[in-house]
């Protein structure tokens, strides 16, 4: 019987169940996305006008924003539709910095939605870390959340350099936005697990298997 049990346990269990290789593989999409993005945004702060010590008091103005709105945001539209929402912040916010448009020395059009997407992205940053959690089953949950993790280390080392993949900044835009609605795409494939008892049902069910 513990033999039997270590094997539906096993790594390999999630690779004979195409639900749950689904899940993974999918979750392990969203920690990288997120993760790059994150780490992207923090890291070029530099790039701005002005002294860096503004630059990242902004910054760290905009991720206690986001500590504060993550609360209500989890709580009433839900994990997937929070994830879905901030993505499409995200994507205008990347969308309209590409616009030329300066009304001081320092501050700029651009400036002003990195600041907003800091705020969006420092969500979603911290709803993947409880979303990942309930819709991994209980039998598999360190596993699937070790990929996830796996995949987020990997963006953090790639994410600070990612602003000097090009000379354009409209290219480094377009590529946060490729990233941000690839993300937000991806969660149309994960159920909503806010109050959601069926998915608790599917995910003990799958853990059984």
């Amino acid at each position: 019987e513990t033999e039997v049990d270590d094997k539906k346990c096993g790594a390999l269990a999630v690779f004979r169940h195409k639900d749950m290789l689904l899940e993974t593989f999918v979750l392990a999409y969203l920690w990288f996305s997120t993760c790059l993005l994150f780490y992207g945004l923090n890291f070029g702060w530099g790039s701005f006008g002005d002294t860096p010590y503004v630059n990242y008091l902004f910054a760290a103005l905009g991720e206690a924003t986001a500590d504060f709105l993550l609360i209500p945001v989890v709580k009433f539209p839900g994990r997937a539709l929070a994830m879905r929402t901030t993505a499409v912040i995200s994507i205008l916010c990347f969308l309209l910095a590409m616009i030329d448009w300066k009304w001081t020395a320092v501050w700029s059009l651009d400036r002003l939605m990195a600041l907003i997407a800091i705020v969006s992205i420092s969500v979603t940053f911290s709803v993947i870390y409880i979303w990942s959690a309930e819709l991994a089953p209980t039998s598999h949950r360190g596993l699937i959340l070790s990929v996830g993790s796996l995949s987020a280390r990997a963006a953090a080392f790639i994410g600070p350099f990612v602003s000097s993949f090009s000379n354009n900044r409209r290219v480094i835009l377009g590529i946060n936005a490729f990233l941000a609605g690839s993300a937000g795409l991806m969660t149309l494939l994960l159920p909503e697990t806010w109050l959601c008892w069926d998915c608790i049902k599917d995910n003990q069910s799958m853990s059984k298997r």
